[in-house]
């Protein structure tokens, strides 16, 4: 019989070395601060050393606490990506696809039904709380992820699209939003987590939006819905709201306009020689990351002006937006 510390304490110690101090840990991960605390005193006990320097601010990790992270990350990391090999060996097709609420909810399940049809004996799992690591180990076979990102990746992405941002409000609004000066009278819905996003379309549109009265929802999924009711415009990505558009719950009168942000799809090594992941993921490309509506840098103008002799807005402000 193997003599180790209790697993469940190995596993915490990882889950706390993570943080400046044990109360931070302890609120992660509901916890009491004296129940982390006394855990890791338990397993320095069992050492017989300090995993841990405790400091006035909080702690941080002796020498001998670095090597035992190290080991933990390799030796969960391989039981983690086993146990994923184990699970999926006898399981029927599958996919499992991670990504953020805010893309899996508004830019993905709006979508799928297609794909349903095309594939009806494909199970699929949605995973919100997922990153690289998971994909890394098996616990995901596709993960989206949006915005900057540090390279090299660990792991080889298939594709990335420039993200498209812009003003989108309910058909009612449409009267109100002729020109530049139009938006200051009326309401601009933020998020709260993305509250310099208006700033951003702004100085990809080149348009000053200065003076403007602002109205702050705690979530996208409450901004959105505020923009549906005719309170005001709303910022957002042009792929989470395709199929508000297609429905005619929202409108986009201004066009999207490309931002410093990309949409990354990876697919899990092993998981990329799986037929039903191929089939997951040419589907993707062709109907999530790749719409066919979306205009090229060369074609938006043209379709912006077409759109402003519709909706009677001046061609200066259109063509402004399209830079």
């Amino acid at each position: 019989m193997r003599k180790l510390p209790i697993l469940r304490s190995l596993h915490l110690f990882e889950a706390v070395s993570e943080f400046p101090s044990f109360s931070r840990a302890a609120e992660r991960l509901n916890m009491t601060t004296g129940a982390v605390s006394y855990q890791m005193r338990l397993l320095e006990d069992w050492f017989g050393r300090k995993l841990f320097v405790r400091h006035s601010s909080g702690v941080r990790l002796t020498s001998d606490g670095e090597q035992l992270k190290r080991s933990c990350a390799s030796a969960f990391t391989m039981l983690e990506k086993g146990c994923y090999e184990l699970r999926k060996r006898h399981a029927g097709p599958s996919v499992v696809v991670g990504g953020s609420t805010i893309f899996l909810s508004h830019g993905l399940l709006p979508r799928i039904g297609p794909f349903r049809k095309l594939y009806p004996d494909i199970d699929l799992v949605f995973e919100t709380e997922a990153d690289l690591d998971a994909l890394a180990v098996g616990a995901l076979d596709i993960l989206f992820v949006a915005g900057p990102l540090k390279r090299p990746f660990p792991v080889r992405e298939v594709h990335a699209s420039n993200e498209m941002i812009g003003p989108v409000c309910a058909p009612a609004a449409l009267e109100a939003i002729k020109s530049p000066e139009a938006f200051l009278s009326i309401s601009l819905l933020h998020e709260a987590d993305r509250l310099d996003a208006w700033s951003e379309w702004a100085s990809a549109a080149a348009i000053c939006l200065q003076g403007s009265r602002k109205v702050v929802f705690d979530t996208f999924s409450l901004t959105m819905e505020a923009a549906k009711s005719g309170l005001g415009a709303a910022i957002s990505s042009q792929i989470l709201v395709r199929s508000n558009l297609e429905k005619g719950e929202l409108i986009a009168p201004l066009g999207f306009v490309p931002v410093n942000r990309s949409i990354y799809m990876f697919v899990n090594g092993q998981a990329r020689n799986s037929a039903t992941v191929k089939q997951f993921e040419r589907w993707a490309l062709s109907e999530i990351l790749m719409p066919d509506d979306q205009p090229s840098p060369f074609e938006a103008p043209t379709r912006q002006i077409k759109r402003a002799a519709r909706l009677k807005i001046p061609d200066r402000f259109l063509l402004a937006s399209s830079r």
